[in-house]
C-alpha cells in the first residue's frame, strides 16, 4: 500500500489463481485502494466478498481522471472481472466506427463488435465524438448511405445520389463519379486523424487560417480556428484507446496477455533490471540524479522520476547547490540527495526501490553517505551508470558491471540516465543564461538589482538596452545613469 502513487490511475485485483478479478479507476491510486482494506464492519457485504478473495494487485498511472476512467472501461470490457457489473455490456461509452465493407462509412457507435471495423475510442463524451464526426464531415467527402457498393451495383447504374451529393458533402461513389482509390485515401487520412497521428494536419489547418486572416477573410479565418481547436483536443485526449490502434503510444489491449501492451513490455524490462541488478524486489519507482556545471560556473542538478519504467514528470525536480563552492560532484551529489530524500521523509512520501547516479563510484560513494546519514541506506538500493564506457558501478562489488548492450536492463538505465542529463542541462542554460545577463548589466556602475529588473521588464533584453537611445534609457533611469549605460553597453 505504501508503495501506491498520489495520482489518477486504474488498479486491478487478482485472486489466488492469478485471474483479474476487479478493475477500478481512481482519481488518487492510494487513497481509492486503501479504502478496501478497513476492518470489515465498515464494508457492505459485496466488497467484503470482493476483499476475502484478493491475493495480489497491479496498478498503471495514467496523466487525468478522465484517462483512468476510459482505461477502465477498456480493460473491464476486455477482462470481463468477476465483480465488475456495471460495464460489462458494450452500450457505455461511444466509439468512431469505421465499416469494414467498400467505401467505408465513419459512424458513431455504442457497441464494440468483432466484425474487422476499425473501432476508435471509446469516448467519455458523446458530444466530443460527434464534433469529430462533424470535422470528419467538413474535411472530407465520406458517404453516409447504406447501399451495398459492389462494383456490379455501380455499374447497373440503378443507385442514384443523395441530397449529400448535391450539398457538396459525398463525391457519389455510388453512381461511380468517384474511385475506389480516391475514396481510400480520404479514409486513411481519416484514420490518421482518429488514431492522433495529426501533428502535419494541424500544420495545414494553422496555414490555412493565417492565410485567411491575413486576406481578412475572418469569418472564414475563425472556421479554421474552430477546426484546429478540434483536432488540438482529440490529439491531446487519445492517450488511452481502445481495440483497433495499433500505430500510436498508447494503451492498447492485448488480449494474450490481458494487459495493456506498454506496461506488459515495462514490466517485462523491469523484471530483467531487478534479476540483473541482484535486487530483491522489482524497481516500479526508479530515481536518477545527475549534475551539471560549466567550468565551475552556475552548479545545479537535477533529478527524474520514473515509475513503471515511464517519466513521471510532475515529480521531476531541479536543485540548485547551496552548500558547495566551485565544481566539486562529489559533495554536490551528497547534498541534493540528503535534500531530495530529506523532504521525501519529512512529507512521508514513498521512497524509490532504485537510484541511479550518473557517475562512477566517487559520485555513487557520496549518494551512499548522505543515506547512510538519513538511515535509509538499506532501503534504497544505489547503482552508477558510467557513461564512458556504461560500465554499472554497484556498491560493495570491486568490479563494474557490464550488461549487454541490447539488453532491457541496460536500456532502460540508459535512457533514465539520458533523460536526467537532458533535464539538467536544460535547467542549467537557463541559469547560465541569466547570469551572463546579470554580469552585463551589473558591471556598469550604479546599476543594481532594481535598476536591472526595470530595464529588462521595459525593454526584455541586453540588446534591445544596448539599442534604445540615451533619451528611452533616460525615461526609465535618469540622464546620468542613462549616458553610463548607453557608453558602457556600445563601446564594450
Amino acid at each position: 500500500m505504501k508503495s501506491l502513487p498520489d495520482t489518477p490511475g486504474v488498479y486491478r485485483y487478482f485472486d489466488a489463481e492469478g485471474n483479474i478479478i476487479y478493475v477500478g479507476k481512481a482519481k488518487n491510486l492510494k487513497r481509492r485502494v486503501s479504502q478496501y482494506f478497513r476492518p470489515e464492519e465498515q464494508l457492505d457485504r459485496k466488497t467484503r466478498a470482493l476483499v476475502s478473495n484478493i491475493a495480489d494487485l497491479s496498478y498503471t498511472v495514467v496523466e487525468t481522471e478522465e484517462d483512468a476512467l476510459l482505461l477502465e472501461n477498456n480493460l473491464i470490457k476486455q477482462l470481463q472481472p468477476k465483480y465488475n457489473i456495471m460495464l460489462k455490456d458494450d452500450k457505455t461509452y461511444p466509439w468512431i466506427c469505421i465499416r469494414k465493407e467498400r467505401f467505408p462509412r465513419v459512424m458513431l457507435t455504442r457497441r464494440y463488435e468483432k466484425d474487422g471495423s476499425q473501432y476508435f475510442g471509446p469516448y467519455a463524451s458523446v458530444q466530443h465524438a460527434h464534433r469529430m464526426l462533424d470535422l470528419i464531415g467538413s474535411l472530407y467527402k465520406i458517404r453516409i448511405c447504406r447501399h451495398n457498393l459492389t462494383p456490379e451495383a455501380i455499374a447497373a447504374g440503378k443507385i442514384r445520389p443523395c441530397l449529400n451529393y448535391h450539398l457538396g458533402k459525398c463525391a457519389a461513389p455510388c453512381a461511380g463519379e468517384q474511385s475506389e482509390e480516391d475514396y481510400n485515401a480520404q479514409i486513411e487520412s481519416v484514420r490518421a486523424l482518429l488514431s492522433g497521428r495529426v501533428s502535419a494536419l494541424m500544420q495545414r489547418f494553422r496555414e490555412i487560417m493565417e492565410a485567411a486572416a491575413a486576406d481578412l477573410r475572418f469569418e472564414e479565418a475563425a472556421l479554421w480556428k474552430e477546426r484546429l481547436r478540434l483536432a488540438d483536443i482529440h490529439h491531446k485526449r487519445q492517450k488511452v484507446v481502445g481495440h483497433g490502434i495499433l500505430d500510436m503510444e498508447t494503451y492498447a489491449l492485448l488480449k494474450e496477455q490481458k494487459l495493456p501492451r506498454r506496461v506488459v513490455r515495462n514490466q517485462k524490462a523491469l523484471e530483467s533490471l531487478r534479476k540483473d541488478l541482484g535486487m530483491a524486489h522489482k524497481p516500479v519507482h526508479i530515481e536518477c540524479f545527475d549534475n551539471s556545471n560549466i567550468m565551475g560556473t552556475n552548479p545545479v542538478a537535477a533529478c527524474v522520476v520514473f515509475r513503471d519504467g515511464i517519466p513521471s514528470k510532475k515529480d521531476y525536480r531541479h536543485f540548485n547547490i547551496k552548500t558547495v563552492v566551485g565544481a566539486n560532484d562529489y559533495a554536490s551529489m551528497k547534498e541534493i540527495v540528503n535534500r531530495r530524500y530529506s523532504r521525501l521523509l519529512s512529507e512521508g512520501e514513498s521512497l524509490p526501490q532504485l537510484v541511479v547516479i550518473d557517475g562512477g563510484k566517487g559520485q555513487v560513494g557520496c549518494a551512499l553517505e548522505a543515506l547512510m546519514e538519513l538511515g535509509i541506506r538499506e532501503e534504497i538500493f544505489v547503482v552508477g551508470l558510467a557513461e564512458r564506457l556504461e560500465e554499472v558501478i554497484v556498491p560493495g562489488d570491486p568490479h563494474p558491471l557490464f550488461l549487454d548492450k541490447n539488453s532491457d536492463s541496460l536500456r532502460i538505465l540508459m535512457h533514465i540516465r539520458d533523460e536526467a542529463h537532458r533535464f539538467g542541462i536544460t535547467h542549467h542554460r537557463a541559469k547560465r543564461t541569466k547570469h551572463e545577463v546579470d554580469s552585463a548589466l551589473r558591471e556598469i556602475p550604479g546599476v543594481g538589482a532594481a535598476t536591472e529588473t526595470k530595464l529588462l521588464r521595459k525593454f526584455r533584453s541586453v540588446k534591445r538596452i544596448a539599442a534604445a537611445s540615451e533619451e528611452d534609457l533616460a525615461a526609465e533611469v535618469g540622464p546620468s545613469l542613462a549616458k553610463k549605460i548607453h557608453s558602457y553597453l556600445n563601446n564594450d
